[in-house]
């Protein structure tokens, strides 16, 4: 058991690290509006964001660069959130929204609404793609339970299940080769390019609300952990409550996809950097979790504008590249562990 003094210094540490992220995130979305095709001088970009008089460039800076970094943050922190609940539930360290295929099953089930209703209004893409996702999730549940398998093992059983949608996928888009296929194929690499204002307002309420009453609820996960028997005993009702969050990290994985794509491995390495930031309890970790995620994203996204203006490297495959190095570490430290 630690002391009360170790508690009280994990507790702080805890605090510390939530409000310097809480300082970084607004600091790189301002960043974020210097970087891209036009360069802004930093007069220009207040004078547009306090409405001052002066040099001003309203479009870029008020419709399309900040509406782009706060889609970031909010994408980026509702994946990490999803990827904290599902290592919780499953008890897997190598369990992610990507790795288990939610988000493959979100982004084929937004490709066959975008191609055969493109009636569809932009505000519901977040419905199939929540279908999806709950289809994907459901199939990796159903074979870890009829299956009894390993924790452990559930990742190669949701990589199966995943590459099976990114087949699917790949099929969609080589029977649709027109020019209608162009966007789809941008949005599948992670990209924030072309998202505004309406792509906020149709997910953020889904968004906010789901990781408002989940980092509420947190505590509940703390009790989860203690094992199926104890959890019981102090009137955890275990399956439900279960169910029920592992359905919140779906739709919140799912309904970031359907506006931003597929970023891959934000999931996995935001609650492994906040655990080892600041602990386990889900109280401190999840808040941590969600605004690591949050900042890894605007940063990804930043980055890939900034690079080489006017040509923009997709938020999606920065992270990629992160996360399979980190995924990679990862294995090789759960081996050790293993065999030690």
């Amino acid at each position: 058991m630690p002391s009360d003094a170790e508690t009280r210094g994990t507790h702080l540490r805890g605090l510390t690290v939530l409000a310097g992220l809480a300082v970084l995130l607004p600091a790189l979305i301002f960043a974020g509006l210097f970087a891209g095709a036009v360069a802004l001088d930093i007069g220009t970009v207040l004078n547009s964001l306090l409405d001052i008089d002066g040099p001003r460039q309203d479009f870029i800076v008020l419709q399309s660069r900040l509406p782009r970094g706060l889609l970031a943050a909010l994408a980026g922190g509702a994946l990490a959130l999803s990827g904290a609940l599902i290592q919780a539930l499953m008890r897997n360290p190598l369990a992610s929204p990507k790795i288990v295929g939610i988000n493959s099953g979100a982004a084929l089930a937004v490709l066959i609404a975008a191609f055969y209703i493109p009636a569809l209004p932009q505000s519901l893409l977040p419905v199939p793609a929540v279908i999806g996702g709950v289809i994907a999730g459901a199939l990796v549940w159903w074979c870890a339970q009829r299956g009894n398998i390993d924790p452990r093992h559930l990742t190669l059983v949701g990589l199966a299940i995943g590459l099976s949608l990114d087949a699917g996928v790949e099929a969609l888009l080589v029977a649709n080769t027109g020019p209608e296929s162009s966007a789809p194929l941008i949005w599948l690499t992670g990209s924030l390019w072309g998202r505004g204002w309406a792509h906020i307002a149709s997910v953020a309420p889904i968004l906010l609300g789901l990781s408002l009453m989940v980092l509420v609820l947190a505590f509940r996960l703390d009790l989860q952990a203690l094992g199926p028997d104890r959890a019981a005993g102090v009137g955890v009702r275990v399956g439900l409550e279960r169910g029920l969050a592992l359905l919140a990290a779906v739709i919140l994985a799912s309904v970031a996809v359907s506006v931003v794509g597929v970023l891959g491995f934000v999931g996995l390495m935001a609650p492994h950097i906040a655990t080892r930031l600041v602990g386990g309890r889900h109280r401190i970790m999840l808040p941590t979790a969600a605004l690591f995620g949050a900042v890894l994203t605007v940063s990804a996204d930043t980055i890939g504008r900034a690079v080489r203006p006017p040509l923009e490297i997709s938020a999606g495959i920065l992270t990629a590249l992160m996360g399979a190095a980190f995924f990679i570490w990862l294995l090789l430290a759960e081996d050790r562990r293993t065999y030690q």
